[in-house]
């Protein structure tokens, strides 16, 4: 079952009333980052509880794909609003199957942090569903370890990887 979000714009990155933020250091080239985020290469390797990625647009993939992500306990319909290889990466979570949220929007910066290596701010805008309000600081806290343990992972799978 589906539980549909309001769809975001990139403005919705200002007006959400929440962000989780994770910033880290790859050894990888800001082009390579993109390319594993963009096609989710090595998922089941680097995104905790990752199942599967299902793209529901044909190719190119770019601004207006849609894709599915599988996780063990949810899945999500993805629609990208930013595709700019190398630098930015952006998309609204558009439905998902637990009642988390009313709105969502994942979005990823890369930039070139010295040789062959590249700082990636990902960030997730949310307001939370009526739901989670009130369980809001214990699901924030696992999501956000989710994220953080997602970002390490990308660290050590493009270092065996390159």
């Amino acid at each position: 079952m589906w539980f549909p979000t309001t769809p975001s714009e990139l403005d919705y990155r200002n007006t959400a009333p929440f962000r989780i933020e994770n910033v880290g250091v790859i050894r990888a080239t800001p082009e390579r980052v993109f390319d594993v985020f963009a096609t989710g290469e090595g998922q089941t390797t680097w995104f905790q509880d990752f199942v599967a990625c299902r793209w529901t647009s044909p190719e190119p993939h770019g601004v207006g794909a849609t894709r599915e992500i599988e996780l063990r306990m949810l899945t999500v319909k993805e629609r990208f609003l930013a595709w700019d290889r190398g630098k930015h990466l952006c998309f609204s979570i558009d439905a998902v199957t637990l009642p988390l949220a009313r709105g969502m929007l994942e979005d990823l910066q890369f930039e070139p942090a010295g040789e062959g290596q590249t700082k990636v701010t990902w960030r997730v805008h949310y307001t939370p569903s009526l739901a989670m309000r009130l369980v809001h600081p214990i699901a924030r806290a696992v999501f956000g370890r989710m994220f953080t343990k997602s970002l390490e992972g990308l660290g050590r799978y493009l270092a065996s990887n390159p």
